[in-house]
């Protein structure tokens, strides 16, 4: 269906299209799915968590959700390499299932954003069928979820999932649990933030730019500083090495 390329060890999603309708009619017509949006974060962070790294080899699609993934597979395929951001699929995938009668679930966060988010989606998407809501409590490391709650999720009759538990917490479920979900399922980390309206995105122009990162430093200087500066500082080192030897 899609063309995998691998980058620092890690498979990606290949794109050369940024139309989400028509990757969300794409999907639908496949099997259910695992599909995550691999940033630069993300793919750092697989170098040093091996269980990660086997949650991305082993899912069904990885989209580059950021610019500088996408230069890299550009550069490592010689094609033309697209973005596809986690909130626009899911924006895409909620108007496709209003329009096909399919219903859609949400799986993180708190229940303050989740009503929000549930409550903006089924204004701007009338008719949308929400079947399955769940704040899991936090905790640290991985969530685990019990026999009683998968069955919850497998009787609501979803055709899609969107999960919104931070990498790598999200990707981890995902690849634990997805062979017992007889639905699609969506890692989409901040997208539950922001089309909630409880935190606001980098204006378009700073990620065509690859500034997103910038926006999300200035916004929240305290989470944010030593992620960008480790990983972002390493994916620097290892991307310079495959800009100019291709490997």
């Amino acid at each position: 269906m899609f063309e995998w390329i691998s980058i620092f060890g890690i498979k990606t999603t290949l794109v050369e299209s940024s139309d989400v309708a028509h990757l969300a009619a794409t999907l639908a017509g496949g099997p259910n799915q695992a599909i995550f949006f691999c940033n630069v974060h993300m793919l750092m962070l697989a170098q040093e968590d091996e269980v990660l790294a086997s949650a991305l080899t082993d899912a069904d699609v990885v989209f580059a959700d950021g610019v500088p993934v996408a230069r890299l597979q550009s550069r490592l395929s010689g094609k033309e390499a697209r973005v596809i951001r986690g909130y626009e699929m899911m924006l895409a995938i909620c108007r496709r299932a209003q329009q096909k009668g399919e219903k859609v679930g949400f799986l993180g966060s708190t229940p303050d954003v989740m009503a929000s988010l549930v409550g903006r989606l089924t204004g701007q998407f009338e008719g949308l069928s929400v079947a399955f809501q769940y704040c899991p409590p936090f905790v640290r490391g991985e969530l685990t979820s019990t026999a009683a709650e998968l069955e919850a999720l497998r009787d609501s009759g979803i055709r899609w999932l969107f999960v919104g538990l931070g990498c790598p917490k999200q990707e981890k479920w995902v690849a634990r649990y997805k062979h017992e979900l007889d639905c699609t399922v969506l890692a989409v980390g901040a997208a539950f933030d922001w089309l909630s309206g409880k935190a606001g995105k980098p204006p378009g122009w700073m990620e065509r730019c690859a500034l997103g990162w910038l926006y999300r430093l200035v916004v929240n200087p305290s989470k944010m500083w030593h992620r960008y500066l480790i990983y972002n500082t390493k994916f620097l080192v290892k991307a310079s090495r495959v800009w100019f030897e291709g490997k």
